[in-house]
C-alpha cells in the first residue's frame, strides 16, 4: 500500500485542524447555552425555559461529539468537516430561536 501525498496529508491536517477547533468552540457554545438559559430564566416561572437545553444537546451529541472522535482518531476528514460545519450551522439556527422566545429585544441578552 503507498503512502498519501505530502498534499493529501496537508489537506487531511488542515480539515483535522478546522474540525477539532470548530468542535472545541461549539462544546463551550454549548456549555454556555446552561448559563444563558440560567440568567434569563423567570425566577418565579414554571421552569419551561429549561426545555431549550435539549436542542443544544442533540445538535451537540449528534453532530459535535462524532466530529470530534473522527477528528480525534484522524479518520474520514472529509465527514468530520461536514458534521462539524452542520452542528454550527443548526447551533446558530436554534440560538436565533431561543433568543427569539425570551424576548423582543436583545439589548439585554448581553448580560453576563
Amino acid at each position: 500500500m503507498t503512502e498519501p501525498s505530502a498534499d493529501v496529508r496537508s489537506a487531511r491536517d488542515s480539515l483535522r485542524r478546522f474540525v477539532l477547533v470548530a468542535a472545541g468552540v461549539q462544546t463551550a457554545f454549548w456549555l454556555y447555552t446552561f448559563r444563558f438559559i440560567g440568567v434569563n430564566a423567570n425566577p418565579m416561572g414554571d421552569g419551561m425555559e429549561w426545555l431549550a437545553v435539549f436542542p443544544f444537546g442533540l445538535v451537540f451529541l449528534g453532530l459535535v461529539v462524532p466530529a470530534l472522535v473522527l477528528a480525534a482518531i484522524g479518520r474520514l476528514p472529509r465527514l468530520s468537516a461536514a458534521l462539524a460545519s452542520a452542528g454550527f450551522v443548526l447551533n446558530l439556527v436554534v440560538f436565533a430561536q431561543v433568543i427569539g422566545e425570551f424576548t423582543s429585544h436583545p439589548a439585554h441578552l448581553l448580560k453576563f
